[in-house]
């Protein structure tokens, strides 16, 4: 669809729902019908929508020859990957890559299909749907609070969904928010606290 194709643009990462809006003519796509077709091929973030990472092509590409076992077990460890940076930022609005890289690390030890996700696949991920903040990476694109005070049903759809993957993706949460990371190495450690853990 045309919404997929701009939403793969730049390597999936978030575009804001006014530039979407802009695409398509008001009086044959209403509001209403584009934020339920959005919602079929795309997540919100901090008000702007993302490709939902099983739609995202470039992952595939990234997953080539990565790791070990079979190449459909790397995509969905990349897929992962991907929904956990985006959780993470709709979370706390930063990322930690010192976190992402301690916890992936001890992933492996146990599981490994997680071998695919090494320090270079992390950083690869992050620059498509984020940048570096003095010590932190934040999000590419401004936060949207308007959008959610103006589509508040939308909003808490979208909310429910993270909730939900919040729940699948708990145990690398818990690695990420308890990770060993010292005062000197990924040079993330000088990020705000992560203690907000609402979505």
């Amino acid at each position: 669809s045309k919404l997929a194709v701009l939403l793969q643009t730049g390597n999936g990462t978030m575009i804001p729902y006014r530039v979407l809006r802009s695409r398509f003519n008001p009086a044959k796509v209403s509001d209403e019908l584009l934020t339920m077709a959005l919602s079929s091929c795309a997540v919100l973030v901090r008000g702007n929508f993302s490709l939902k990472s099983d739609l995202c092509k470039f992952l595939h590409l990234a997953g080539a020859g990565l790791g070990t076992g079979g190449a459909e077990e790397r995509k969905k460890r990349l897929r992962e990957l991907r929904d956990l940076i985006l959780l993470l930022l709709n979370m706390h609005g930063v990322v930690q890559r010192e976190r992402l890289t301690w916890a992936y690390a001890v992933r492996a030890e146990a599981y490994r299909s997680y071998e695919a996700i090494h320090p270079d696949v992390i950083t690869f991920v992050l620059r498509t749907v984020a940048k570096r903040s003095e010590d932190c990476w934040v999000a590419k694109v401004e936060d949207d609070e308007q959008f959610g005070a103006d589509f508040p049903e939308v909003a808490a759809s979208h909310g429910a969904y993270w909730f939900q993957k919040k729940d699948m993706l708990m145990d690398l949460i818990e690695l990420y928010e308890n990770a060993e990371v010292g005062d000197h190495g990924a040079g993330d450690h000088l990020c705000p606290s992560i203690l907000d853990n609402s979505v």
